[in-house]
C-alpha cells in the first residue's frame, strides 16, 4: 500500500467534524469577523468548554484567566481558536483510528512533547502563530496509528530493535514512505490547509529544511519528540544536525531550553489530551 492509500482508509474511518470546515470557511471569508467564530463554537457546550481548558493550558500562559469563549476569540484571534478547535479534533481523531498494538502513552508523549518543543523553538526564532506548531507536531505523527491499524506486520517492522535509532529512515524503507509524510497525505484529504501539510509533509527531508523555517523548526522537534518519549540513550542535541538550527538562527543552548519548558509542562498537556 501507498501513502495515499492508508491516507483514504483514515479518512473513511475517521470524518473531519463540521465545525473544523465551518471555523475554516469563515477564516477565509473577509465577510466574517471572529465574533461570528466565537458564536459558532459556543453552540457546542461541549468543545467550549475543552477550548477554554486549553486557552487556560501551558500554551498560552496569560496573566488572567479565560473564562468565555468571545474573550477567548478576543484574546486569541480567529486562527489561534482555528488551531485549538483542531487540536482537540486531534483527539478525538487518535481516538477512532488507535490500535491495540500502538504503545498508545508513548503516542501521545511523542505527539505532545514533539508539539511542545516545535511551540517553543517557533516563540524562540520569533515565528509568528507559534501556537500552531503545537497542532503540527499533535498531528504530524498520526500516520502511526493508521499503518498499525492496517499492516500492524509492517508498523512492527518500523519500530527500532536497538530503541537507539530515530525511525525515519526505517520507515521510509519498510513502508516506501515516512510516517509524516502520510500524515501529511491525510490532512490534505480532510481538506486542512496547506499550512498545517506542507511542513509535516517534509519534516524528515534535512535539505528541505535547511532553506525552510518552519520545516526546519518541525524537523528538530520530531526528533526531540520521539527522543524524550523513548527515553532515548543518545545524547539528543548531538544527534540533532546542527547546521539546521543554525539555518533559523537557533542554536543547542536554545535547543536545551526549549526541551528543558517541555518536560514541565508534559504532564499538564498529558492530563488534557490523553486518557493514558
Amino acid at each position: 500500500m501507498q501513502a495515499i492509500d492508508y491516507a483514504k482508509k483514515a479518512s473513511t474511518s475517521f470524518a473531519l467534524p463540521d465545525i473544523c470546515l465551518r471555523i475554516r470557511q469563515m477564516l477565509d471569508d473577509h465577510q466574517s469577523d471572529v465574533e461570528d467564530i466565537g458564536n459558532l463554537v459556543s453552540l457546542d457546550p461541549s468543545l467550549a468548554s475543552k477550548l477554554l481548558k486549553l486557552a487556560n493550558s501551558p500554551l498560552f500562559r496569560f496573566r488572567s484567566q479565560v473564562d468565555n469563549i468571545g474573550k477567548a476569540v478576543n484574546i486569541l484571534g480567529g486562527e489561534a481558536l482555528y488551531n485549538l478547535v483542531m487540536a482537540e479534533t486531534a483527539k478525538d481523531a487518535f481516538d477512532s483510528l488507535s490500535d491495540e498494538n500502538v504503545d498508545l502513552k508513548r503516542f501521545w508523549k511523542q505527539s505532545l512533547f514533539t508539539g511542545l518543543v516545535a511551540k517553543h523553538l517557533a516563540k524562540l526564532a520569533r515565528v509568528r502563530g507559534s501556537e500552531r506548531f503545537f497542532l503540527l507536531g499533535l498531528l504530524h505523527n498520526l500516520a502511526e496509528l493508521v499503518v498499525t491499524k492496517e499492516s500492524p506486520e509492517l508498523a512492527a517492522k518500523c519500530i527500532p530493535a536497538d530503541h537507539a535509532t530515530v525511525p525515519f529512515a526505517l520507515q521510509k524503507n519498510i513502508l516506501g514512505f515516512t510516517y509524516p509524510q502520510c500524515s501529511s497525505t491525510i490532512l490534505q484529504l480532510w481538506q486542512l490547509p496547506t499550512q498545517i501539510s506542507l511542513p509535516i509533509m517534509h519534516i524528515t527531508d534535512e535539505d528541505y529544511a535547511m532553506g525552510n523555517k518552519e520545516v526546519a523548526i518541525m524537523h528538530v522537534a520530531a526528533i526531540a519528540g520521539y527522543m524524550l518519549a523513548t527515553n532515548f540513550p543518545g545524547n539528543l542535541p548531538e544527534t540533532i544536525n546542527p547546521a539546521i538550527l543554525a539555518s533559523v538562527d537557533l542554536d543547542v543552548e536554545v535547543l536545551v531550553d526549549a526541551i528543558t519548558f517541555s518536560k514541565q509542562e508534559i504532564n499538564q498537556m498529558m492530563s488534557i489530551f490523553s486518557p493514558y
